[in-house]
């Protein structure tokens, strides 16, 4: 998959944690036959980078009616990964119609670079979860923020991969760590941010150990590769 990457810097006075697209063409009334829908999804832009198609964690594959315009779509003929708001309309026949998309980091985990230090500042942890599909790791939570006082101030988010641990039975759990640098930047609001963690590099079976510091302690959560 394409913008997988292992270190993320960002500057959150530019944007928002959460980029978005909205379409203006979507009327928020309750509708008899419209449903709204919130899914983390793997979301393929066009040509013309404009986002036309999905396919959610739950395996729905979506075409949208009219095609989201989002400004972080950096490339063409891409797939990126995204919170995806949309309706399914049945009333002339089934229609999937874009309402919002959100960027999602999507982070590979990675070896930490000789010589390099590893920032492990802390976060506020709102949630965690496995995809349906067996693909992703998510996590939902806020980072601190504020005015930086220079234009070089920003935040780096990654994950580390540390060690492996290779059991008696022949089974391996591999030890994650949240990399966060707040680079300077003050604390003086929070903003969502939200991950995923391709699982494409272990193997079925496999544990997975996250580690994450936080204001109230070291969050932690395993669970196993589908």
């Amino acid at each position: 998959m394409k913008h997988c990457i292992p270190l993320l810097s960002f500057l959150v006075t530019c944007m928002g944690l959460l980029s978005a697209c909205t379409s203006k063409e979507y009327d928020t009334g309750d509708g008899e036959y419209s449903y709204m829908r919130a899914d983390f999804a793997d979301v393929r832009a066009d040509a013309d980078k404009k986002l036309r198609a999905a396919m959610t964690d739950d395996g729905d594959s979506l075409v949208l009616d009219t095609p989201l315009n989002c400004s972080w779509i950096s490339k063409g003929d891409s797939i990126y990964r995204a919170l995806l708001y949309y309706s399914r309309e049945f009333g002339s026949g089934p229609r999937v119609r874009g309402i919002s998309a959100h960027q999602v980091m999507l982070l590979a985990p990675s070896r930490l670079k000789e010589g390099a230090s590893m920032f492990t500042d802390p976060v506020v942890m709102e949630s965690s979860w496995l995809a349906a599909n067996g693909r992703y790791f998510n996590l939902g939570m806020y980072v601190k923020t504020g005015k930086p006082n220079s234009d070089q101030s920003h935040h780096t988010v990654g994950v580390v991969r540390d060690t492996v641990i290779t059991f008696d039975d022949g089974s391996r759990e591999h030890r994650l760590r949240l990399f966060h640098n707040r680079g300077g930047v003050p604390e003086y609001y929070s903003s969502r941010l939200y991950v995923s963690i391709p699982l494409a590099v272990f193997a079925k079976g496999d544990r997975v150990r996250m580690e994450a510091n936080t204001y109230e302690g070291t969050f932690v959560k395993t669970f196993e590769v589908k």
